[in-house]
């Protein structure tokens, strides 16, 4: 593609690369999915080791409960700091630092010599996975062409219980074979090859242009343009503003609460799910079965979502799972007969996957340039934390004989999850 143009940029110093998909696009989209497929599988292993960790090194449950949560607190800490060095000095350098970090240390667990030195490193691992988030969301969000970026955003997320899936089979395939170590290897070492072609992807021009950086922001647009001459002319000056000034505080709050509630209930059902049905009297063979097929139907309401956001808008999607999901976590938290588990927590996976397909595209939109990783770098935090907390509530009333309190809280986060939904409606920020 050849040829010369000036465009001025948008509000927010935006200028899309382009109105149709090209092959940098799908490159960018490609990688950034990659990133994600692998992110998933270096979570997922954990758990899927703990067991074989639990005897080999004579382990308490609470010493394993330390090592799931090492890499949710370093998730946390990297949603915060990432989120604002990509905001600060650039998408690309957190794009490249974030997968070295979450490869490099998820390797470096196959040589843990026990329990404290795996924690520190699964916390290492967690800071690389949190960073991951808010950084590609916004070199995704400012890349893609606007007509294609809600449904290719929510298509990325995909990546995330499919990486989740592969984990599954190929660890219970190498596990045996290989062990542990070798299972921590097996999941970590393909991020490691991403490095270099994450290094073929330049600075974004939205963020060149917010740092008045006019002529490498041409060149950003020239090679997502397929080698198009862009001129553009300059954004007009500007305070820099924070996520908490006048005009930014209540989107930050209402979308960090809208994470905050789907995580709780979502993170309350996932890491609950085995525990609970072996407590209902589930025999454990069924359990790993009905697991996969919860699995499963969760991709499913990813994609499924994948059309509908474009007929009703993302708000509408986030709504509409929402009173799906609280409806549905009601019927499951019963524990109704077999057969009519199957419906109820299937159809509660389908929901609740399917609203994320319409929160992640959604958050990055809310914010400007300048805002952008930090924004969805702090809402990814809220989430974090809600996933710390919500097991330990299920827990609580687990021990307590309350189990069914739990479904009902669960219920009530998905509800206000739709609401602030709604009310984010009019807090879209420069495309």
């Amino acid at each position: 593609m050849t040829g010369r143009a000036r465009q001025a940029p948008g509000a927010g110093g935006e200028v899309p690369g382009g109105t149709r998909l090209n092959r940098r696009h799908r490159l960018v989209f490609a990688v950034c999915v990659a990133g994600a497929f692998f992110d998933s599988m270096d979570l997922q292993v954990m758990a899927l080791v703990s067991p074989v960790l639990l005897r080999e090194w004579a382990l308490t449950p609470r010493a394993v409960g330390m090592l799931a949560a090492a890499a949710m607190l370093g998730m946390l800490v990297g949603s915060l700091v990432f989120g604002r060095v990509a905001d600060r000095i650039g998408r690309r350098p957190a794009f490249l630092v974030t997968v070295a970090v979450f490869a490099g240390f998820g390797a470096l667990c196959a040589a843990a010599q026990g329990p404290a030195q795996l924690t520190v490193l699964r916390f290492c691992v967690g800071v690389g996975m949190g960073g991951f988030i808010p950084v590609d969301t916004a070199m995704l969000h400012e890349f893609l062409p606007e007509g294609a970026r809600a449904r290719l955003l929510a298509l990325w997320a995909l990546a995330f219980p499919v990486g989740a899936l592969a984990a599954t089979a190929l660890v219970r395939s190498v596990l045996p074979a290989t062990g542990w170590r070798g299972a921590f290897l097996l999941c970590a070492l393909p991020a490691v090859l991403l490095f270099p072609l994450r290094r073929l992807v330049p600075e974004t021009p939205a963020f060149l242009l917010s740092q008045g950086r006019i002529a490498e922001a041409e060149r950003s647009l020239g090679w997502i343009s397929l080698g198009a001459t862009v001129r553009v002319d300059p954004p007009a000056p500007r305070s820099r503003p924070t996520l908490l000034s006048a005009q930014h505080r209540s989107t930050t709050a209402l979308t960090g609460l809208l994470w905050f509630t789907w995580s709780f209930a979502y993170f309350g059902v996932i890491l609950w799910l085995p525990t609970l049905l072996v407590l209902a009297g589930m025999p454990l063979a069924q359990v790993f079965a009905y697991t996969l097929g919860f699995q499963l139907a969760a991709i499913l309401g990813r994609v499924a979502m994948l059309p509908v956001i474009r007929v009703v808008g993302l708000p509408a999607v986030v709504v509409g799972t929402g009173i799906g999901a609280a409806t549905l976590v009601l019927w499951f938290g019963a524990l109704p007969a077999a057969g009519l588990l199957v419906v109820a927590g299937y159809g509660l996976s389908f929901c609740q996957e399917g609203g994320f397909s319409g929160i992640v595209p959604f958050t990055p939109r809310l914010y400007p340039v300048e805002l952008r990783s930090g924004g969805v770098g702090a809402a990814n935090a809220a989430g974090r934390v809600a996933s710390l907390l919500a097991p330990l509530l299920v827990g609580v009333l687990t021990a307590a004989g309350q189990r069914y309190v739990a479904f009902v809280v669960f219920g009530l986060c998905f509800l206000a999850a739709g609401v602030t939904a709604l009310a984010l409606r009019g807090h879209r920020g420069p495309a």
